[in-house]
């Protein structure tokens, strides 16, 4: 009994945390925060789906991450971007890193590969995520001047 309340506190600390963060979102998702020199957005799509409904990108993903692992389940893409007038222009001159952290706790930390998408160059990786849950997500960005940057995202994967 008191690990599940445990459990229950933990999580409603987590979740209370994660709103009393700054003013970083930038639009009403998850997905896109807003740093003070450029925009950072990741999206998540299971390995299945990309071979099913886009087999063109799978391939393209294949070519410039290589190919999935037999426990990758997800290809996690982060997008560095920022408005210039009423453009927006990708930014590609960085290293980026990510940590996915899944609801066991289970962390798996990696580079993330340059690959170009259809307006600009995003980065992306591999990860096994298996449970569906809360997912935590830590992006990683370091410019070539050696500036650093970490990007925290929540996740939930459902299915």
């Amino acid at each position: 009994m008191k690990r599940v309340f445990f459990t229950i506190f933990l999580l409603l600390t987590v979740g209370l945390l994660s709103f009393a963060q700054e003013d970083s979102i930038l639009l009403n998702t998850p997905l896109t925060k807003r740093l003070q020199e450029f925009n950072v957005s990741i999206g998540i799509v299971s390995i299945e789906e990309l071979k099913k409904n886009f087999p063109r990108a799978y391939s393209l993903l294949e070519k410039h991450n290589g190919t999935p692992t037999k426990y990758d389940t997800h290809h996690l893409a982060v997008a560095i971007w920022k408005k210039e007038g009423d453009r927006i222009v990708y930014l590609s001159d960085f290293k980026v890193e990510a940590e996915v952290r899944s609801p066991l706790l289970r962390a798996q930390k990696r580079e993330l590969h340059k690959y170009p998408h259809q307006y600009g160059d995003n980065f992306g990786g591999w990860f096994q995520m298996e449970e569906e849950g809360l997912y935590a997500v830590n992006v990683y960005i370091t410019d070539s001047s050696g500036r650093k940057w970490k990007v925290n995202f929540d996740y939930m994967l459902k299915r």
